[in-house]
């Protein structure tokens, strides 16, 4: 994994340097007896502390609360109540007062610091961890070993924006059964992924646990406001965003030629580019003249607003339309839209390169069955047929003390974020309908 430091520079981290962040840290926790089930809350931005913090607590048999950093010191005061978390992690010096202000309505008994400064009266996390593990420590591998696919691993707080938060709850097995959903992308080891959708979300921790699976270097993005910079500088060949990412890139672009010559070969450019959209969607590469001009003038242009060695790029967390993916085929970019929900992990189905059709969020993953409405094709069931922990995905491990079971089906046909899953039986594929946008669902945000 990479990160950006203090001083701008990108600074690396080894596999041996993550295991033995992890160890220690994870030594840490114990000598603070902290026990399997124990929550610790994690309240920071993207960074390689994180990964470490939730890497030792899952190894523990720990449960991990994140918290997405901007909400006020009351909001976290909620969750870590109610959530009972014993020790939480913080990154910066705002998140600190900000949990030192509420600390006497929590149960924390620690909170550790991620940065480094002076004058403050925080565990610094850089005393509790080192790079001095050289060798494999058999205590912690053993510990880790002893995670069972039905162990509560983590709780993830719904926004609250609409009523009481709600804990998702999540287990080893809900976590591990997902780790398909790319299987079917050409990656691994020696490709590179940014890291910058909130680690508070299933999404992004789902995607950097596919990462570390298959050997793809990970860089952290702590701020949505450097992503242009980093996509530049780290040069990803991986890329996994939210529409409003790939829209944002798409009206720089349109600024860019608004007028004169910039326009007429804009204009152009993606009419050739609209005459072998077909061929671009089906991931072969034109070679007409025409085409490959057009991608010398313009198309190559759009690819290097993402570091210009992108191969793979995925969408979720609210639907792509299909205007926005014709324009991006029509620039060359394939874009594979996909479906899930915190409460499955998050994928139900997600489109692949061997079979990728626009306007749809693929087919289910392998390991996942869905039962549908015999109506009007509607979701009403997600349940993962290998580890059998979304059967249906009510009362998992129980309702999180006073809190409603998280339910997939709501009402009136809205599933849990306000979007409809309809079944296209010819191709067995699912297309989304936005139906009503709910601000208390994380993959809406």
């Amino acid at each position: 994994m990479s990160y950006r430091a203090a001083a701008g520079q990108w600074r690396s981290l080894s596999a041996r340097q993550l295991y033995s962040r992890v160890v220690t840290t994870a030594r840490a926790l114990e000598g603070w007896e902290l026990r399997k089930g124990d929550r610790i809350a994690l309240m920071a931005e993207n960074r390689p502390e994180w990964a470490v913090v939730d890497y030792a607590a899952l190894a523990l048999g720990l449960v991990d609360v994140p918290i997405y950093p901007t909400l006020t010191a009351e909001q976290a005061a909620y969750i870590l109540k109610d959530s009972g978390a014993r020790v939480a992690f913080v990154s910066s010096r705002e998140q600190l007062e900000k949990l030192k202000s509420v600390h006497a309505e929590t149960r924390l008994e620690k909170i550790v610091l991620m940065d480094v400064f002076d004058g403050h009266d925080a565990v610094a996390m850089h005393d509790i961890t080192s790079d001095g593990v050289t060798e494999r420590d058999r205590h912690f591998d053993a510990r880790a070993a002893q995670a069972r696919p039905e162990d509560l691993a983590t709780i993830i707080y719904t926004s609250g924006t609409t009523g009481t938060p709600k804990g998702v709850m999540l287990t080893h097995g809900n976590l591990a059964s997902n780790m398909v959903s790319l299987r079917y992308y050409d990656w691994g080891e020696g490709d590179t992924c940014i890291s910058f959708l909130p680690l508070s979300h299933i999404t992004a921790r789902h995607l950097d646990y596919v990462c570390f699976t298959y050997g793809c270097m990970i860089a952290y993005c702590p701020n949505f406001e450097l992503l242009g910079q980093t996509m530049r500088e780290v040069q990803p060949t991986l890329f996994v965003g939210v529409p409003r990412v790939y829209e944002k890139i798409r009206n720089g672009v349109e600024e860019k030629v608004a007028h004169g010559v910039k326009r007429t070969v804009y204009e152009w450019a993606r009419g050739v580019g609209r005459k072998h959209r077909a061929e671009v969607l089906a991931g072969r590469k034109p070679e007409s003249f025409d085409w490959k001009l057009a991608n010398r003038l313009m198309f190559a242009k759009v690819l290097s607003a993402f570091g210009g060695r992108a191969r793979n790029f995925i969408s979720g967390g609210a639907p792509l339309g299909i205007k926005l993916a014709e324009w991006y085929a029509d620039m060359g970019i394939r874009i594979h839209e996909g479906y899930g929900l915190t409460e499955t992990s998050p994928v139900i189905a997600i489109n692949t390169p061997g079979d990728h059709r626009i306007g749809t969020v693929g087919k289910p993953l392998p390991n996942v069955e869905v039962r549908t409405s015999a109506e009007d094709g509607e979701i009403e069931e997600v349940q993962c047929s290998t580890m059998g922990v979304f059967a249906p995905l009510t009362g998992v491990v129980g309702a999180l003390q006073a809190m409603e079971a998280v339910k997939l089906l709501t009402e009136a046909g809205e599933t849990l974020n306000g979007r409809l899953l309809l079944l296209d039986a010819k191709q067995a594929e699912w297309r989304t309908v936005r139906v009503k946008r709910d601000p208390d669902c994380a993959v809406c945000r």
